[in-house]
């Protein structure tokens, strides 16, 4: 994460970063993809107002530099539109009860029990279904197919 996009996250509240989960939902399969119908559209508007907020950012920078007082105001009144734009697909990821794992290529994780243990269901926006999932201390990078969970918890149960 560069300096710039660290200055923007870090302006937000804590718990807005990460998501942690304060009543920690946990989905199965089924209902992760259920959910994902609205996790869908708050992710599209969240990557679609990212991009936005970093130009407004850079823009308002350079006007400063510049002296342009006007254009820096303009830019500035962008900053804040797309923070707050930001700040309510927060929000509402919490209330589905998902964690946001990467904001520019909107990757999101779905708690979820399986196999006696917590793990993470996870999506990649562009993807038409959760179909991976991974270790809670792992990430995107390690995900396997949702299959192997559930072979796994069916060898379990017998």
């Amino acid at each position: 994460m560069d300096d710039k996009t660290h200055g923007l996250i870090g302006s937000l509240p804590r718990s807005k970063r990460s998501l942690p989960l304060s009543g920690k939902r946990h989905f199965t399969p089924t209902e992760a993809n259920r959910a994902l119908v609205l996790v869908k559209r708050i992710v599209t508007d969240l990557i679609s107002t990212y991009p936005k907020l970093l130009d407004s950012q850079e823009t308002c920078e350079v006007a400063e530099r510049g002296g342009r007082h006007a254009d820096k105001e303009i830019a500035r009144r962008e900053v804040i539109a797309a923070g707050e734009s930001i700040r309510t697909c927060l929000d509402e990821l919490e209330q589905v009860g998902v964690e946001l794992r990467d904001w520019a290529l909107g990757i999101v994780d779905f708690p979820c029990k399986a196999a006696g243990r917590e793990v993470r269901l996870c999506w990649r926006w562009g993807e038409p279904a959760v179909q991976h999932w991974h270790e809670v201390e792992e990430g995107f990078a390690l995900r396997r197919p949702i299959e192997t969970l559930l072979a796994e918890e069916l060898s379990l149960a017998r």
